[in-house]
């Protein structure tokens, strides 16, 4: 695991989650609580954990990390409360423009058109509120909606982590006593009714409920995936064993010589032979055991069913993972490359007075070098 303040927070939970028996969907997580686990059953030195520790100290990991969400979901919030501002205000000056060109033009009395746009009446209440929406306090409004989002969210009713957090949200007003309260909560209502506010508060809640009780979508995926995994394999396993039926059937129909269902007719007008009675050979020769496969063949057909789940590979993993975990220095064995043997191709021969004259070559070379000894003669030819 990481130290410091870069420490993946994410991780540690779903791991410590792992280590107390809690759901997780991280691989990862699961598989270092499961190596910890071992290690602890495995080698007499290592110390055992305490469970109420590791409790402990999961509630402190989650509580560090909603707070990091905290943090960072009020700022994006913010983020999203300065665009939906830019929006408001661009349209509110808008509706001022429309109003004073409907004040100049009188003429433009259509009951259907005033009815639609603002009338000159409502331009002193539109300055106002554009005046108000200038200086509406951002951090104020989205500290005051993650706070009363979390506190009206019945998820975390009895969550004592989350009324901590809640808590340390410090909601500081800085309006004025007198400001018109009915028009900053029309506009604040404006602002928070944006898409981009909406995800964001949305975003918060979902990030502390994953945070408090693992990430449920997630979960459940992956025990769909599990589930299809598995439903593939024993059909796979349906469509091996049908096909090996049928390669026995068709094998036997071979050597008995089981007649084809269109002849049908024209053999039973034939005489009857008690060879080719299939019940005559069931009752006393005895029905053909079918072939079991080797173990390399089951192996085989393990493997492409479950991978790296089978258990001859599983096992091998366990024996590698108690030698490495027995020995610090322990490396498995590569496999050792056979060396491919160049076989010298065979000498062509050679024609005979090439032949005669590289031994008469040998034989002069050994005699210069007083290999031959003194008894053998040289004989030349007449020639």
């Amino acid at each position: 695991m990481k130290n410091g303040s870069k420490e993946n927070l994410t991780w540690k939970i779903n791991y410590l989650a792992a280590q107390v028996g809690e759901k997780t969907h991280m691989k990862t997580a699961i598989m270092a609580a499961s190596r910890a686990k071992h290690q602890q059953i495995h080698n007499p030195n290592f110390q055992p954990t305490d469970t109420e520790a590791l409790k402990e100290e999961l509630q402190n990991t989650r509580k560090l990390k909603l707070e990091h969400k905290l943090h960072q979901g009020r700022r994006e919030i913010k983020s999203a409360l300065k665009k939906s501002k830019i929006i408001e205000t661009q349209k509110q000056i808008k509706k001022i423009k429309s109003a004073k060109a409907m004040g100049e033009n009188d003429y433009r009395n259509d009951e259907k058109e005033s009815q639609k746009k603002v009338k000159p009446e409502d331009l002193p209440k539109l300055e106002k509120e554009l005046d108000m929406l200038k200086h509406v306090d951002l951090e104020y409004l989205a500290d005051k909606k993650v706070k009363s989002t979390l506190q009206k969210n019945t998820a975390f009713k009895n969550e004592e982590l989350v009324k901590q957090v809640i808590d340390s949200i410090e909601i500081n007003n800085k309006y004025p006593e007198d400001i018109d309260k009915l028009i900053l909560s029309n506009i604040e209502a404006r602002l928070l009714a944006h898409k981009s506010v909406v995800a964001e508060v949305q975003s918060i809640t979902q990030s502390f409920i994953s945070i408090l009780k693992g990430d449920a979508e997630k979960i459940e995926k992956k025990k769909a995936e599990e589930l299809e995994k598995k439903k593939k394999a024993e059909e796979a396993k349906k469509r091996a064993a049908e096909a090996n039926d049928e390669g026995q059937g068709a094998k036997r129909q071979k050597m008995n010589g089981k007649p084809n269902a269109s002849s049908k007719f024209t053999d039973s007008l034939t005489e009857y032979d008690e060879k080719n009675d299939e019940f005559f050979k069931k009752i006393y020769e005895g029905e053909t055991k079918k072939n079991r496969p080797g173990q390399r063949q089951r192996r085989k057909q393990w493997e492409e069913l479950y991978g790296r789940k089978a258990n001859h590979i599983s096992e091998q993993y366990k024996k590698r993972e108690e030698k490495r975990l027995a020995n610090p220095d322990y490396k498995p064995k590569k496999k050792q490359e056979k060396k491919l043997e160049i076989k010298k191709a065979p000498a062509e021969p050679m024609h005979p007075s090439w032949e005669a004259k590289r031994q008469q070559q040998e034989m002069m070379s050994k005699a210069l070098s007083g290999k031959v000894s003194s008894n053998n003669k040289i004989v030349f030819d007449d020639d």
